[in-house]
């Protein structure tokens, strides 16, 4: 086999033809295609990159939102917990209150109607005795026990001073003395109070005389500016007063 340097002259030439059309034709194409390529692989990467990093941002965001979220939902609950506390505390201490309020006011009412009950008793008690007073003493009264009282009559009158006795004694010319006893007095009496009474009061004629069992015993003298009571039943009832008194005062 011979060598020709003109045949490989020739494939040579032709290679080089060929590498230059393909250079021309296909490599830079392709190549620019592949570097094109190439740029959307590395924009998509790219872009890629950014839509994970802008989901991570979001994820974070979430994850940031969600954490404010919980500790937003806990303050709520802590707030709205001391809020129900406070509520509860302060229907607890106004039912206490009003708990405290009844109870004092059911201890002041019962302790009135306590004092109530013992004052009417004790009203009772002492209307009890004075009547039992009363049927004991008119058991004892008789008629001649009125000059017993026809002596305290006249001692008071003694007693008084001269101011005191004009005082008694004023107007008594415009209207009568009244003389009611608990019996009546026969005329022995009658003149004998007549008569004791005119020494002291120079009234002997203008003296009327009536009778009033409801005094049980003694006398009640009746002036124009004043009235004497020295009988049993003003006696009762001015010692029911006295304890009445008294045990108020108590």
């Amino acid at each position: 086999m011979n060598f020709s340097w003109w045949s490989f002259a020739l494939q040579a030439a032709n290679f080089l033809i060929l590498v230059w059309l393909l250079r021309r034709f296909l490599f830079k194409p392709v190549s620019a295609i592949v570097a094109r390529r190439k740029q959307e692989i590395a924009r998509g990467m790219a872009e890629a990159a950014a839509e994970k990093q802008k989901a991570l941002d979001l994820q974070h965001e979430l994850e940031a939102q969600r954490a404010g979220i919980e500790a937003e939902r806990r303050k709520a609950i802590e707030e709205q917990g001391a809020q129900l506390a406070a509520e509860r505390m302060k229907m607890l201490d106004e039912a206490r209150a009003e708990a405290e309020k009844i109870r004092n006011h059911a201890a002041t009412q019962l302790s009135e109607e306590r004092a109530a009950a013992t004052e009417e008793l004790f009203s009772r008690t002492i209307e009890l005795a004075v009547n039992l007073a009363e049927r004991l003493l008119r058991g004892l009264a008789f008629p001649s026990i009125e000059h017993a009282f026809l002596a305290r009559v006249l001692d008071y009158m003694d007693h008084l001073s001269a101011e005191e006795r004009a005082a008694l004694v004023a107007h008594l010319g415009e209207t009568a003395l009244v003389v009611t006893t608990a019996h009546p007095l026969d005329a022995q009496e009658e003149a004998r109070w007549r008569e004791q009474l005119g020494k002291r009061i120079e009234a002997g004629r203008g003296i009327k005389f009536n009778s009033d069992s409801a005094l049980i015993a003694g006398a009640e003298i009746t002036l124009p500016s004043a009235v004497l009571r020295f009988n049993w039943r003003d006696a009762l009832t001015a010692a029911a007063r006295e304890i009445n008194r008294n045990d108020h005062a108590g």
